[in-house]
């Protein structure tokens, strides 16, 4: 059985609020790269890049970020991202769901590995069982959850759902 948590406006109004927040903690900031987790989270980076153009009238451009969600470990974490884009960039590294942390813990590992200014965390729904010392500075709704139950993000062109499964 699963029930609706956000219909497709009330996720474009956490959305919206996340670019609005984005762009506050961020004026003093020149060079702000945007980062979205394969699929969903670069999905939904898009998203609030768009917001962020229509807000601030400047360009923010996303790229992709490929990992192993279930297995980290076994694959190496792949990013468009030309490394030179990395110096002194902030970082704002965008996910569907925090539930552990460790998809989030594992793509910040990779770019502690390059000279960035800051690394900003930013996810849709935060489910509060953190197992890794990760702690999103973004979140459009933070929900508690029992660990059986299954929070999913999904997204069709412009819509977007969470569900609680």
């Amino acid at each position: 059985m699963s029930s609706q948590i956000l219909d497709s406006s009330q996720s474009h109004q956490k959305l919206q609020r996340i670019a609005l927040e984005i762009l506050e903690r961020t004026s003093s900031r020149e060079h702000i790269l945007l980062a979205g987790i394969q699929s969903i989270g670069f999905a939904l980076a898009k998203l609030i890049a768009g917001y962020l153009n229509n807000f601030s009238g400047k360009h923010f451009t996303v790229y992709s970020v490929q990992i192993n969600k279930p297995n980290p470990l076994q694959n190496e974490v792949k990013t468009d991202i030309d490394s030179e884009l990395l110096t002194g960039a902030t970082l704002i590294l965008i996910d569907d769901v925090q539930n552990s942390g460790r998809t989030l813990a594992y793509a910040l590992k990779h770019f502690l590995n390059y000279p960035v200014l800051s690394i900003q965390t930013c996810v849709l729904v935060d489910r509060r069982h953190n197992f890794f010392p990760v702690k999103a500075d973004y979140i459009g709704l933070s929900l508690s959850t029992t660990l059986q139950e299954h929070v999913q993000v999904e997204v069709l062109g412009e819509e977007v759902k969470v569900m609680l499964r």
